[in-house]
């Protein structure tokens, strides 16, 4: 379905609409009319929100990356996976944000929690290693 691609391609700029375009995208194989009905609902919630944005602030030094995390322990009801996310801060705005299915079955939120944070460690490291490239000389907040 175009729509879906189409949609997809907006995520990019508009980030509160990245679950539920992700998750239509998983029934593309054989869409039905409650899919479709679904897309039509979104691109109306886009039509109603067109001057909804993220605004940015000018970079200053003492600028921290700031990051959350959070995990849904077996909360796809399909294949009982969890799913993780994450979103990162820098200069009054979203810089990086993502969400994915765990590898795994995890046998306890503890371990979804665990999965979770390494999944964000990670990008942490390598956005920290980014903006010291672009010649930041901040510091990760903790």
């Amino acid at each position: 379905m175009q729509l879906i691609g189409s949609l997809l391609y907006v995520t990019t700029t508009r980030p509160d609409i990245m679950y539920f375009v992700c998750l239509l995208s998983r029934y593309m194989e054989a869409p039905t009319r409650h899919h479709l009905l679904a897309v039509k609902r979104i691109l109306r919630y886009l039509k109603g929100t067109l001057t909804y944005g993220i605004w940015y602030k000018r970079m200053e030094e003492e600028d921290c990356l700031i990051g959350y995390t959070d995990s849904d322990s077996a909360g796809d009801l399909d294949d009982r996976q969890s799913t993780s996310g994450y979103v990162f801060f820098f200069a009054g705005g979203a810089i990086s944000r993502g969400s994915k299915k765990h590898p795994v079955v995890t046998l306890s939120t503890t371990e979804a929690e665990f999965v979770a944070a390494s999944y964000c460690a990670t990008q942490c490291v390598w956005l920290q290693r980014l903006l010291v490239q672009m010649g930041w000389k901040g510091g990760v907040k903790k």
